[in-house]
Order: C-alpha cells, then sequence, then structure tokens
C-alpha cells in the first residue's frame, strides 16, 4: 500500500510539472475547447436561470471571502484561490449567459446552442451544477443530467478518472499561477 502511495504521489508530481511546462509555453490552453454540449431551446431556460443565479451567488462569495481575509479569517493563499475561482467562474458563467440570451433572441437561430467548454469551465461547472442541485431541488435532475453529459464527453476523450485528473491538474495549476502569466 505504501508503494501504491508513493506511485501515485510521484505520478501526481510528474502531472502537475507537465501541465505546468505546458502553460509555462501557452498560458491560454486552458481556454481551448476541450468539449461542446448541445443546448436545445428547452434547455436554455434551466441553462440561464443557473448561470444567472449562480453567477449572483459567486458575486456573493467573493465579496464574503474578501471579508473573511480582511478580519484575519482566512490565510492568503486560501483567499487568493477561493478569489480567482469564484471570479473566473464568474466570468465564465457571465459570458455563457450572455450568449444564450443572444442566442433565444435570434429570429433564424441553430436548432441547438453550442456550449464550447475549455478546461476551466469543464474544472468548475460541474462542482457548480452539483451545488446548484442541492439549493435548488427542482433542479437537482436536469443538474445531474448535465453532470452526466459532461462526464461522458470527457470519458470519450480517455478513461473518465484520467480525463478529469488532467483537467483538475491544468486548472488548479493555471489558477494558482495565473499572476504569473498575467505578467508574462
Amino acid at each position: 500500500m505504501n508503494n501504491e502511495i508513493t506511485n501515485n504521489s510521484a505520478a501526481g508530481t510528474a502531472d502537475r510539472e507537465e501541465a505546468r511546462r505546458l502553460l509555462d509555453e501557452s498560458p491560454d490552453i486552458v481556454f481551448e475547447e476541450r468539449l461542446r454540449l448541445e443546448i436545445d431551446e428547452e434547455a436554455a431556460g434551466f441553462w440561464m436561470k443557473f448561470t444567472a443565479e449562480w453567477g449572483g451567488a459567486l458575486y456573493l462569495l467573493d465579496e464574503t471571502n474578501k471579508k473573511r481575509y480582511e478580519h484575519g479569517l482566512l490565510d492568503e493563499e486560501s483567499y487568493e484561490w477561493a478569489r480567482r475561482c469564484y471570479r473566473l467562474g464568474l466570468i465564465g458563467l457571465s459570458e455563457l449567459y450572455d450568449r444564450l440570451k443572444a442566442w433565444t433572441e435570434e429570429e433564424n437561430r441553430d436548432e441547438r446552442f453550442l456550449y464550447a467548454m475549455n478546461s476551466i469551465d469543464c474544472f468548475l461547472v460541474p462542482g457548480y451544477l452539483d451545488d446548484y442541485s442541492r439549493v435548488h431541488e427542482a433542479g437537482a435532475d436536469l443538474c445531474r443530467h448535465w453532470i452526466g453529459e459532461i462526464r461522458e464527453r470527457l470519458s470519450s476523450q480517455a478513461p473518465i478518472e484520467e480525463a478529469v485528473a488532467a483537467i483538475h491538474t491544468m486548472a488548479s495549476e493555471y489558477i494558482k499561477r495565473m499572476h504569473l502569466y498575467a505578467a508574462g
């Protein structure tokens, strides 16, 4: 068992180093499309409600996080991590809302809206949907459906555990080091 833990730890370190190398070469790699979800008109209503409400929740969480940090209840590393996640999530959800709204208002629109998800979206959105399902029981089945759709599309690229781990590693490394990429 100890050997298994050591091997997993070594693999995790190697994965993080590879993610850093790729990000150092091109930090925008996290914003490249990883998968597409097809959203029909009926589902668009759910997604617009979800993005609007959860975007508002992220804004409030960011403000609460700031106050907790100012009162010494959070260390700087925890504060920065949460702040970056909240803001990246808010940006992504706001963009999705705006694009969906424009799509629903088009006269001659495509039958389905294509939501191109990048690594950051794949990292954050399933967790947001899971949290949202606990707050809005009426939408819980839809949340589970869309989490399943995301997982299914990821599993078509690699075994699901590997795909999720790769996204987690890449997105986490980007979020931890995004201040370096912004300066560079």
